[in-house]
């Protein structure tokens, strides 16, 4: 067992004012690789000093720094709470004093915004009760609310619960007062925030000691509804699985994943391995790596760290080391866990088992034949699809008396036709596929009559099959697409159905009847944002997802700033799922949670005619190569403070302020052998915008964005002959007189548009 551990788990050796050996204390993650430890007892559990010190330690050069913020700093304390609360900004919270005391009931704001020179403590000024003096429990942060958990408050151990609004002045402490089943009573229990899957946006507690010092092994959630209320739920276990008890112990997030990590129990001999909780399949794994307890731990991308506390050989005398576990080397061979970690970061685990020239051989040979394949394909192109005659009967449209057939699938056809024939599609059962379709776009797809759409016309289970359908086929595509013109490309949507609709009138609609539609002589491409704003993101997002499926090599869709459950909790999607499919979108099987995993997998760009980069973003300043985005494995989840390059350049890209550097622009296209950026998520004035001498442009296809800026939408057309500032052409919609029409009238939503308002679109000078 021990030489799995010493495999699994690395020493790191750092530099600087090393702090000493402690306990009690904790370290926290602030973001731009850096993290803040304070307070904790040195020396060993018979003779220690509690103090109140506060170390900055940099994740990228391994170095400590023992800082001197100034201001109200926080009295010396051991098992108290801390949490980020923002870039460089954290909260603390309680904790003991040594001897059998509390310390106060403030609540301290460290400030590092301004450099670590001029860090600053500072107490947050609260109105009214407290959650009162206790040590031992635990403080989450989940956006806008901090969250106190439990505890011992001197006498005994509770199992409370307040919140602190962060967003709402003066500030308050609330406790919560929740009428259903709760958590047991507990005291150096662990709490962390979950953001993806079933337990998304819950904070999840896991374990602890109880009233009579006995260690738990439950998991708890508590979570936020619509409606303002507030409950915990019981985590299931299956029967034949359960963790070890445990208390002085730490948890963390990868994805859905909760890693419970060292501790102990009151028998100094048992040995605690790390267990993982799914909180998708309720499955517990166990691994054996580390034993600590009163340890401090924090995570950045897949790797946990571990500082100070006490290891089984010396359970009196804390370490002063900090061990690393890389989660891809632990789950290699699982593959229900492998699938949480991105694929960059797989790749950093193995690759160590390649030496460099291997890794140049394939490279090149990759590059190679994608050089010859691209040669190829600009010699000759070939039709994809042929018309064929079908006997429906009189009864049937004339028009609908003609289908187009991929090539590829010219042999099969005479098999399918006569009554009842129906197009055979990549994905599920084709007759199922086909009868899902016709559900979804002749109600969506009303080019000319769609104000006459009114409630929204399908159930909830027509909808997540759908979602589960086109996650198999988004699965199967490349992270980066290549296209080829003819093309339309469509910037932001937001959730305005009727913009959509009206492009479609003006310019052609993705219909294959003939003399109606165009998608005989067009792709179309779309560049994310597509829910969110407005009033009818199910409209949209239901509509494109069953195009993509009845024609899955014409419909190109991409990921958005807003495909992403950080934005659409709040933005709109959430609420549209809850009032139109009675969904509540905390549930791990409602619509809202389906249509997430399903923006985790979809494709993050496109190049057109390997001259284009097309994605939501555009560029940001993290410089890459095409091949590094291409061998990314999804799903991604996006995240706020990412440390690796390649994620900082998928954040950039999907949904970050982009750059209009043109120097860095230039950079981008010379690197990766392209001539244009072309992006979506900047509202403009006209609908489209050119800078960098046209080397860089900007489509948005939403009209009168918010309500109220009146701008124009925009979609662009890449004809056959194109050439970089040569034919590509765009096609412009002014706004709708009566623009309320996809916009949220109750005044409920007005107001969150008024706290919330549209970013103004650029004009042109």
């Amino acid at each position: 067992t021990w030489g799995i551990v010493t495999c699994q788990m690395d020493i790191i050796k750092t530099v600087g004012e090393v702090p000493h050996a402690r306990f009690g204390h904790t370290i926290t993650y602030i973001g731009q690789n850096k993290a803040v430890l304070f307070g904790g007892a040195i020396g060993d559990t018979g003779r220690y000093s509690i103090i109140s010190e506060t170390f900055l330690f940099d994740l990228g050069s391994l170095k400590w720094k023992k800082i001197e913020p100034t201001g109200s700093v926080p009295s010396q304390r051991a098992a108290h709470g801390a949490a980020s609360v923002e870039s460089l900004q954290m909260v603390v919270f309680g904790g003991a004093t040594g001897g059998g005391g509390l310390t106060s009931d403030d609540l301290y704001l460290l400030d590092l915004r301004d450099g670590e020179d001029k860090a600053r403590w500072m107490i947050v000024p609260v109105v009214g009760g407290t959650p009162g003096k206790r040590y031992g429990h635990s403080l989450v942060f989940s956006k806008p609310f901090i969250i106190v958990f439990g505890g011992n408050t001197g006498n005994e151990p509770v199992n409370d619960t307040w919140i602190l609004n962060v967003e709402r002045s003066p500030y308050t402490w609330q406790r919560l007062n929740t009428n259903e089943e709760l958590p047991a009573v507990r005291v150096y229990h662990s709490a962390a925030l979950c953001n993806q899957g079933a337990a998304s946006g819950m904070m999840v507690v896991f374990g602890g000691r109880t009233s009579d010092s006995s260690a738990l092994n439950d998991t708890w959630g508590l979570r936020k509804h619509r409606d303002g209320r507030w409950d915990w739920v019981k985590a299931p276990y299956k029967a034949s699985e359960s963790p070890m008890a445990r208390y002085q112990h730490a948890t963390l997030f990868i994805g859905p994943a909760m890693i419970v990590v060292g501790g102990r129990t009151n028998n100094m001999n048992d040995f605690l391995q790390t267990d993982v909780y799914n909180t998708e399949t309720s499955e517990w794994t166990s691994f054996p790596t580390v034993a600590r307890f009163r340890h401090a731990s924090w995570m950045i991308d897949t790797i946990v760290y571990l500082h100070g506390g006490f290891e089984p050989e010396l359970p009196n005398v804390p370490v002063e080391s900090i061990k690393r576990l890389d989660l891809a080397r632990l789950f290699q061979g699982n593959p229900k866990l492998i699938r949480f970690i991105p694929n960059a970061t797989i790749h950093q685990a193995t690759s160590y088992q390649m030496n460099q020239m291997e890794l140049e051989n394939i490279s090149s040979k990759t590059l190679d034949v994608r050089s010859k394949i691209q040669n190829n394909s600009k010699t000759i192109r070939l039709a994809n699809q042929a018309l064929v005659a079908t006997m429906y009967g009189p009864e049937v449209d004339a028009k609908r008396q003609v289908k187009k057939v991929e090539i590829a699938k010219l042999p099969e056809e005479a098999k399918k036709l006569g009554v009842g024939f129906q197009m055979g599609h990549s994905v599920g059962n084709s007759e199922d596929v086909a009868a899902l379709i016709d559900i979804f776009i002749p109600e969506l797809l009303r080019v000319r009559d769609w104000q006459q759409l009114g409630r929204f016309p399908f159930k909830r289970e027509e909808v997540l099959v759908l979602c589960r359908e086109t996650i198999r086929l988004f699965e199967s595509e490349p992270t980066v697409l290549r296209l080829r013109s003819p093309l339309k490309v469509f910037g932001s949507l937001y959730g305005q159905y009727a913009d959509l609709m009206r492009f479609f009138a003006e310019f052609g609609a993705p219909n294959d009847i003939v003399g109606q539609g165009d998608i005989d002589s067009f792709d179309y491409l779309f560049l994310g944002n597509f829910v969110d704003r407005g009033t009818k993101s199910l409209e949209v997002i239901c509509l494109l997802l069953a195009l993509k499926l009845r024609y899955p090599d014409q419909i190109h869709i991409i990921r958005g700033a807003h495909e992403d459950i950080r934005l659409n909790k709040y933005h709109g999607l959430a609420e549209e799922c809850e009032l139109k499919l009675g969904d509540e979108p905390s549930e791990a099987n409602s619509v809202f949670s389906m249509l997430n995993r399903l923006f985790e997998v979809l494709p993050i760009a496109a190049v057109i005619e390997d001259k284009v980069f097309a994605s939501c973003g555009g560029i940001g300043p993290t410089i890459f190569t095409l091949s590094e985005l291409e061998t990314l494995r999804r799903p991604i989840t996006l995240k706020d403070e990412p440390s690796m390059k390649i994620q900082k350049a998928v954040t950039e890209i999907v949904c970050q302020a982009p750059s209009e550097n043109e120097d860095q622009v230039n950079r981008f296209l010379v690197q990766n052998g392209l001539s244009m950026v072309l992006r979506a998520r900047e509202c403009v004035a006209d609908g489209i915008d050119e800078l960098c001498r046209g080397t860089l442009v900007s489509v948005f296809s939403a009209t009168n964005y918010g309500g109220r800026h009146a701008n124009n939408a925009a979609m662009l057309t890449f004809r056959k002959t194109f050439k970089v500032n040569g034919e590509l052409t765009s096609k412009c919609l002014a706004p709708m007189t009566n623009s309320s029409l996809d916009l949220w009238l109750d005044d409920r939503r007005r107001n969150d548009l008024e706290r919330r308002p549209a970013t103004p679109p650029r004009r042109r000078i």
